[in-house]
């Protein structure tokens, strides 16, 4: 996967977030983000990121994004590792 396709698959993700109220409500709280915020917050690697992180932490959001995006499920991964250098880590104890 392409630097690019990453940051496209990132930004696509904040799309189906956006698209519904409960979703992006969802990652507004966990993130601490405001709305605001979101233009800024996709113009970086850290942001891709962590919209990224935050669909991969819920795999039947993952899922739902991979399948309506028609990717495989590890997309959001590799998309991941790419933008990263690194793999998902669940795990936060151990970063």
């Amino acid at each position: 996967m392409t630097q690019d396709d990453a940051q496209i698959l990132a930004l696509s993700g904040l799309t189906f977030l956006l698209d519904d109220s409960q979703r992006i409500d969802g990652f507004l709280r966990m993130t601490g983000i405001t709305p605001q915020d979101l233009r800024q917050l996709v113009a970086t690697i850290e942001g891709q990121t962590a919209i990224l992180d935050y669909l991969l932490g819920n795999e039947s959001l993952l899922l739902a994004f991979t399948a309506e995006q028609g990717c495989p499920d590890d997309a959001p991964a590799r998309a991941r590792r790419t933008l990263t250098g690194r793999a998902f880590n669940q795990d936060w104890t151990s970063i």
